[in-house]
């Protein structure tokens, strides 16, 4: 090798550095779209098929011929790896991984030293960050649930406490999902647990552990993503405050969200209810929809949504839930009003 030195370093100064060094994943495109670093540019040593055929040759001829055999892949694509990093803009510093920080990373830092590229490597590879995910939900956050029953404002007034000051996080902006049969409703495609759990600890990653962190009271699955086990733990064991605002505010909040998707998804998300709804208020509900009375539609589908909710609170420890009554459907008063509770029992809610 005539390039320059290799370093490798661990995954904090890793965490550090890649504020201004740009992040090269040479992981194959299927597991780089099962999760990644966010911001990271996938350019893949062995696409999925080599990488298939080397992971055979490991198995049935050990390493040594899976290592022959993968040079003998990669060595004729150098050039083409160069070209495709010499079109990164402001790449003159760069951090590289794979996997579990072995050969993958080991080898495309070689090339990209040899063409005069400062590089670092980070040490256990992709795994080293994976397990700083897991770790950052192992501790024992503060955390502050605000609960609700559907159309309550939630969204809204975790918004604007983040605009207060407050520590937030959004599982259901991560998630592009909002936990309900419509909650795919005008949102993106929702990503994978593990590229949400990764999302969820980029934004979680700078908070203070002895501030309290403000979040929706969730099921453990939003769509079609979990929240870590360890996490979800303290969320079902963390004290609650849940605004109480009547069915007919909420109702019209919804039905205003709701007129801008087509009848035929609100259809379809109430068919996906229909035996927890029950078959005759399924009928209802639609009918409700063709004549474009869609107050009267979500009044329907809340009857299920509040006995769930209502269902999930209850298996709550009482004195873990508090009650927040409100009178207006306005989200800046009532967060005022969960910033006020706050203030008033920040010394009351997590003691031991």
């Amino acid at each position: 090798m005539n390039g320059q030195v290799i370093i490798k370093v661990d995954i904090e100064e890793f965490i550090e550095l890649r504020k201004t060094d740009k992040v090269i994943d040479v992981r194959s495109p299927r597991e780089f779209e099962s999760g990644c670093i966010p911001g990271a540019i996938n350019i893949p040593i062995l696409n999925n098929e080599e990488r298939a055929i080397v992971g055979t040759a490991f198995r049935q001829n050990g390493r040594e011929k899976a290592i022959e055999i993968a040079l003998n892949i990669v060595e004729p694509k150098i050039q083409e790896f160069m070209d495709t990093v010499a079109k990164i803009d402001d790449n003159e510093n760069l951090l590289v991984h794979c996997w579990r920080g072995g050969l993958r990373s080991e080898r495309f830092s070689e090339y990209l030293s040899d063409n005069g590229y400062n590089v670092k490597v980070l040490v256990r590879g992709y795994k080293a960050y994976r397990n700083k995910v897991y770790d950052c939900f192992k501790l024992n956050w503060k955390l502050l649930i605000l609960g609700g029953m559907t159309g309550s404002g939630k969204t809204d007034i975790l918004k604007q406490l983040s605009e207060r000051g407050h520590q937030t996080i959004d599982l259901e902006e991560l998630a592009c999902h909002k936990g309900s049969s419509f909650g795919a409703l005008g949102q993106n495609t929702q990503p994978t647990t593990e590229q949400f759990q990764n999302d969820l600890w980029e934004a979680w990653k700078d908070y203070n552990i002895s501030k309290p962190v403000i979040l929706e009271d969730e099921s453990q699955a939003i769509g079609s993503v979990r929240i870590p086990d360890d996490l979800y733990a303290q969320i079902r064991n963390s004290p609650v405050v849940a605004i109480e605002m009547g069915v007919e505010q909420r109702a019209e909040r919804i039905a205003k969200e709701y007129t801008n998707f087509p009848d035929e998804q609100l259809r379809d998300g109430i068919l996906r209810i229909r035996k927890r709804l029950g078959g005759l208020n399924a009928q209802n509900a639609i009918a409700a929809l063709e004549s474009k009375d869609y107050t009267e539609f979500v009044k329907i589908a809340l009857q299920y949504y509040d006995k769930a909710y209502t269902f999930g609170l209850n298996k709550r420890e009482p004195v873990q839930v508090h009650a927040l009554p409100v009178k207006s459907g306005d989200h800046v008063l009532n967060a005022q009003l969960v910033d006020q509770f706050l203030q008033e029992n920040n010394m009351n809610l997590w003691k031991a």
